[in-house]
């Protein structure tokens, strides 16, 4: 059987999936992330750090011991918002290319959501009217799809961003999280598809911050996806949450929740805080957390299309 690779060069974490395809069924070897923090220091310089491609570097380096012990029929590779933005990412794609022989293909916002979308949707039903979220590291995609339509809105949200840009302190400071908010709530407003006529069913969250909400909700003290997939999280839940977590610094975060990657630490109150006005703005009381994401879409688009 062809095992395949999914290597996504994400804002905040750099991931992998290992994987082979059989009767369009994905069968899962090995999926991982290593917080690498790609998009640290765009939002004022501009470039992807030397810093943050060290990171990605010896991230992409730990993949490959893994990738190494099986035989692969393919690697796909794709870049999202910290590569669209900065202004060295032609660079970093041709360092990347140079050391692992690896073509990263830079993807649009409309792209980006597309494969989450896939990725996501993978396991559910296909007749549903969905709303799906996607909390990356420098942009957040929103997607709605029914049976005859796919609406999506990239917004220049993302966990490292917005804590660079508004909310840096931790514990949260009250005139930080006014801006935060502030800032949250017109992007929503000004940058996205109006969704307030669509009539969905079922709401979705992927990726790091709704699976690591899922963990805590479940009070796991060590992360199971097994256990995160498809469980379901209520805006209460997540506005009682905010306001504890709120109150800690990052050392007390880990001390509080083993579950969580403690390189999440820093990252996870501002991505709380997106996830919680993403459910306000959008009139959601709960949604469900999927485990599959844009790399089960780009294996899936790569392999079976």
């Amino acid at each position: 059987m062809v095992n395949y690779v999914a290597l996504d060069f994400g804002s905040n974490s750099t991931r992998v999936l290992i994987a082979s395809v059989d009767n369009g069924e994905i069968n899962k070897i090995r999926k991982r992330h290593i917080v690498t923090k790609m998009a640290e220091g765009i939002p004022s310089s501009g470039d992807i750090s030397e810093n943050a491609l060290t990171r990605v570097t010896e991230a992409v380096s730990i993949f490959f011991e893994e990738i190494n012990k099986h035989e692969v029929g393919g690697i796909f590779s794709v870049g999202t918002s910290a590569m669209r933005d900065s202004k060295n990412s032609l660079e970093i794609k041709k360092y990347i290319k140079e050391k692992f022989n690896l073509d990263i293909e830079v993807i649009s916002g409309t792209e980006e959501a597309k494969l989450t979308l896939d990725g996501a949707l993978y396991d559910f039903p296909e007749d549903q009217r969905t709303i799906l979220f996607d909390i990356g590291g420098g942009s957040t995609e929103v997607i709605y799809k029914d049976q005859q339509t796919v609406s999506s809105a990239s917004y220049q949200l993302g966990v490292v961003r917005i804590s660079e840009e508004a909310l840096p302190s931790r514990p949260v400071v009250d005139m930080e999280e006014k801006r935060a908010v502030e800032l949250i709530d017109s992007l929503i407003l000004k940058d996205g598809v109006n969704f307030s006529s669509f009539d969905f069913t079922q709401a979705i969250g992927t990726a790091g911050t709704f699976t690591s909400l899922a963990a805590i909700s479940l009070g796991l003290e060590t992360y199971d996806n097994e256990k995160t997939h498809l469980h379901t999280i209520e805006k209460d839940w997540l506005k009682e949450f905010y306001y504890k977590l709120r109150k800690l610094n990052p050392e007390e975060i880990i001390n509080q929740y083993s579950c969580l990657d403690p390189a999440r630490s820093t990252t996870i109150t501002p991505g709380v805080l997106i996830a919680l006005k993403l459910m306000e703005n959008f009139k959601i009381n709960k949604l469900v957390i999927s485990e599959n994401d844009i790399l089960e879409g780009l294996i899936l688009n790569k392999v079976l299309n």
